[in-house]
């Protein structure tokens, strides 16, 4: 019988440490989604200036708090496409794509990177799978547009 209790106390002892590990998990969750939130908002803030670089670099701070917020990588993908920087756009909006491929926004900046790449058909394609999403988005519906004349033109 006191053996069972020394037992009990263990599996007391062991749930107690687990349940210090999860409050200590979520306190530093907490920390990392404030600390994301803080750098999301200088990002959004030089974006609004037009300060691209600084945009990105608040973004990238940002995602390393919390790697997994889709719109940290849709702006940091604008950010790229804003200084010329295709490819990288191109990696951030397809990972975006990974995160939320019912987002037309991811797909629109995946069609923007590739048009700045001047891989037109594959622009229009991602503008598509935008417009299938959201077929009222007349912004996505002129990039799709714009992106398919493109491709026609540049084969002739």
């Amino acid at each position: 019988m006191i053996s069972g209790l020394f037992g009990m106390q263990e599996d007391v002892g062991e749930a107690e440490e687990t349940r210090k590990e999860k409050d200590n998990f979520s306190q530093e969750s907490g920390e990392a989604k404030w600390k994301a939130e803080k750098a999301k908002l200088r990002g959004d803030a030089a974006l609004k200036r037009a300060r691209y670089a600084a945009a990105l670099s608040a973004y990238t701070q940002a995602r390393g708090f919390d790697p997994n917020d889709p719109t940290l990588l849709s702006k940091r993908s604008l950010c790229f496409i804003q200084l010329g920087e295709a490819k990288h756009a191109l990696i951030d909006a397809r990972d975006c794509i990974a995160l939320r491929p019912d987002w037309s926004k991811a797909w629109y900046r995946e069609g923007a990177a590739l048009h700045l790449l001047q891989r037109f058909e594959e622009a229009a394609i991602s503008f598509y799978e935008g417009v299938k999403l959201e077929p009222e988005n007349e912004e996505l519906v002129h990039a799709f547009r714009e992106a398919f004349e493109a491709a026609r033109k540049f084969r002739q």
